[in-house]
């Protein structure tokens, strides 16, 4: 039986169409089966924070309620002698300075906004954003003005509370971010006055990027400062015993 040119070209047609029809179903196949896998993973995440989140919160509702009980026994304890007493105001002391309670007194808040041009293309000068070394600047002229307690947009500020640019915002510490391009506000606890003349000495609010953003420093005479949310931590350092 003899085979025309024209059947061979079809039945190369046919073969090349069957191949594509397959080579497509193995393409769709594989892109369902990716977007499963996504669609899983993506819910075990979600899942997953929302979990953290619920122990993170059944957490802190037990140091609080440890906390009371302990504050309870150190006030009974106090109201024995007079040596207890003086031992417990030295422990109120240094959980206030640690960061670990609720504080307040007369103090500073210094609120930082961008100014408009910032958002705008500017050619010429400095027009960067904020960054860690701003945000230091300023805590570091506080602490150096005498200031008792710290908040950024009432994120509190220990000893161990590190500062560092990451990604679009300034990580502060492990509890929270803050935002270049956002309204940025520090409180401070001290006196007042002292700290005034600290940020407004000439140039302190210059520094940096600082020239690109407004800055409004009010004195309070009665802030609040909340505790830190994060522990401190205590795994290396141990006590030198004479």
């Amino acid at each position: 039986m003899k085979v025309s040119k024209s059947q061979i070209f079809i039945g190369i047609v046919c073969c090349f169409l069957g191949f594509l029809l397959t080579y497509q179903f193995k393409i769709l196949l594989s892109k369902n089966s990716q977007t499963n896998v996504t669609s899983y993973d993506s819910a075990d995440i979600i899942a997953e924070i929302e979990a953290l989140k619920k122990e993170k919160e059944e957490l802190l509702t037990t140091n609080t309620q440890l906390s009371d009980e302990l504050k309870q026994m150190e006030e009974s304890a106090a109201e024995e002698s007079g040596s207890a007493t003086e031992i417990k105001n030295q422990l109120d002391t240094a959980r206030m300075h640690l960061g670990i309670v609720d504080v307040k007194g007369p103090g500073i808040s210094l609120t930082i906004t961008p100014k408009t041009s910032i958002f705008s293309s500017n050619a010429g000068g400095n027009s960067r954003d904020l960054s860690e070394s701003e945000i230091v600047h300023i805590i570091n002229l506080l602490w150096y003005s005498g200031a008792e307690a710290i908040s950024i947009n009432d994120i509190r500020i220990t000893p161990q509370t590190g500062i560092k640019t990451a990604g679009n915002g300034i990580a502060i510490g492990s509890t929270g971010r803050v935002y270049p391009r956002e309204k940025i506000e520090i409180k401070a606890i001290g006196d007042k006055n002292r700290m005034e003349v600290g940020i407004g000495f000439p140039g302190s609010l210059e520094y940096g990027a600082l020239s690109n953003y407004n800055t409004e420093l009010k004195l309070e005479d009665d802030l609040n400062i909340g505790k830190t949310t994060v522990a401190l931590k205590s795994e290396f350092i141990k006590s030198v015993k004479e």
